[in-house]
């Protein structure tokens, strides 16, 4: 469905698969090749990083990963050497990331929708966002990891 200013409610596999090749490409200075993910999240992340979008479309999206992915994403993004980082540099890069994720996605979404500041959560954990459903989900290898980004939608509560 679209609203009046032509912005789509959903995100398509392809519109986030082409986020991803340019936020990565940008910040962390390579290109990573996507692929379509399976419908379950990956159970062994050590890390999960995510961004509320809210307003005129409710929905998060999601970075779960390795801790290995995540340095090497902080490692790239901050430009540290690889022994050099720190955990906070990780919770940084990996929030900020998805930061910078969302506000692409938000681009393609209705007027108004408003990011919330990233939330990271470090450790093994099954991490859930009761009242929502999978849009889209990518696996990115980038740098001999593989990283899960997925966008999922709110349902709008009724009045």
């Amino acid at each position: 469905m679209n609203d009046p200013n032509g912005a789509t409610e959903q995100i398509t596999a392809a519109q986030l698969h082409g986020i991803i090749w340019q936020v990565w490409t940008a910040y962390l200075g390579a290109g990573p090749t996507i692929t379509e993910a399976a419908d379950q999240p990956p159970t062994d992340a050590e890390i999960t990083a995510s961004v509320c979008i809210a307003g005129a479309w409710l929905g998060h999206v999601v970075l779960r990963s390795g801790l290995a992915a995540a340095a090497a994403i902080a490692t790239a993004m901050l430009d540290l050497e690889a022994g050099g980082v720190k955990p906070d540099d990780i919770q940084d890069a990996t929030g900020e990331l998805m930061n910078i994720t969302a506000g692409n996605v938000k681009s393609l979404l209705p007027h108004p929708s408003h990011l919330a500041l990233p939330q990271v959560v470090v450790g093994q954990a099954e991490i859930l966002w009761p009242g929502t459903r999978l849009l889209t989900r990518a696996a990115v290898a980038w740098d001999d990891h593989t990283i899960s980004i997925e966008i999922l939608h709110g349902d709008t509560p009724p009045l």
